[in-house]
């Protein structure tokens, strides 16, 4: 029988609120084959860990190998964790997930090592070690989403923290006494630059009156406007959605900075949807960063796009096995 350090194929596993999706690869990171199941995330427990041991075995027959040549399984998990013992302390969108062992069944059902992180640190680790990030020793990550996650890798290691919840830069606090976050606390770098926080600028500057291209007409919603709906109004010249995407930039220039003068990495990664909106954020972005991150630090240190996209987290997952086998 083949030990683990032997078997060639590995599993990547990229779990959401609304869909699991898994990915057979061989150790250099080539997708070999793909399986996508419905989360089932307000079900409970027992059923996502079904659709997850679905979604693998989708995978492995997509793949055309067998579970008996898989080395082991790494999952990205959204929520807080304590990863080493396969625990769940809480997390977002499932219904009920308060201290639940999430490891135990799969590993008992498919008979492989499986592992797990929290989603946004298993998303740097895939950076890392297969996209943006695959050239340094350190890094940080930023997905820019509905929240914003964080995740740091040093000396070519993922730092979790004493209680597993490290890089959480989302929730640094950026401007005291601002909007509340949703973890309670005031002036979170989330509670100013997550799509809430965005979608609500330009609302509010179109209740002030301001003529915009984002209104379609006298009763549109002002709150189903999205981030992407307003990065194109943006890169089309319209004011209110320029200096909407200008603010947005300049929080999160202040929060990259901030972790530029204090980890002194090679390299900041930054992922999500609304990273996707251009120079409008990525201008003024660039200005702020360089604007206050220490002349030295900020010299040794590359400010990029991630370059995985959807396929971060279960590249991520990949990486998580490789680090846990080897």
């Amino acid at each position: 029988m083949l030990h683990a350090l032997d078997k060639p194929y590995i599993v990547g596993v990229d779990l959401g609120g609304t869909n699991v999706r898994a990915a057979v690869t061989d150790r250099d990171g080539k997708i070999l084959g793909e399986g996508r199941e419905p989360s089932l995330a307000q079900e409970g427990v027992d059923a996502t860990i079904q659709q997850i041991i679905k979604a693998i075995g989708s995978a492995v027959t997509d793949a055309g190998v067998d579970i008996s040549q898989i080395a082991g399984a790494g999952m990205g998990v959204p929520g807080s964790h304590k990863s080493k013992e396969g625990i769940v302390l809480w997390s977002p969108n499932f219904k009920d997930w308060h201290g639940v062992q999430l490891l135990a069944p799969i590993r008992e059902e498919l008979g492989i090592p499986v592992f797990m992180g929290n989603d946004v640190n298993v998303a740097a680790l895939g950076e890392f070690n297969f996209g943006a990030g695959r050239d340094v020793n350190s890094l940080v990550m930023l997905t820019l989403g509905t929240g914003i996650g964080g995740g740091i890798i040093l000396d070519g290691k993922l730092v979790l923290g004493s209680t597993d919840a490290a890089a959480e830069i989302g929730h640094s606090i950026i401007m005291p006494n601002g909007p509340e976050c949703s973890c309670g606390r005031h002036g979170c770098l989330e509670s100013l630059a997550g799509k809430d926080a965005i979608i609500e600028r330009a609302a509010r500057k179109i209740q002030m009156g301001r003529k915009s291209t984002l209104i379609r007409d006298e009763d549109w919603p002002l709150w189903e406007i999205t981030p992407a709906e307003i990065a194109q109004a943006a890169q089309e010249g319209d004011e209110v959605a320029i200096e909407t995407m200008s603010e947005t930039a300049y929080y999160v220039g202040i929060g990259i900075a901030n972790a530029i003068n204090v980890l002194n990495p090679e390299m900041v990664i930054v992922g999500g949807g609304i990273s996707l909106a251009g120079d409008v954020l990525w201008g003024p972005l660039l200005r702020t960063v360089n604007a206050l991150a220490l002349t030295r630090s900020r010299r040794a240190c590359q400010v990029v796009p991630a370059k995985l996209g959807d396929d971060a987290g279960v590249m991520g997952g990949v990486t998580l096995v490789l680090q846990e086998l080897e």
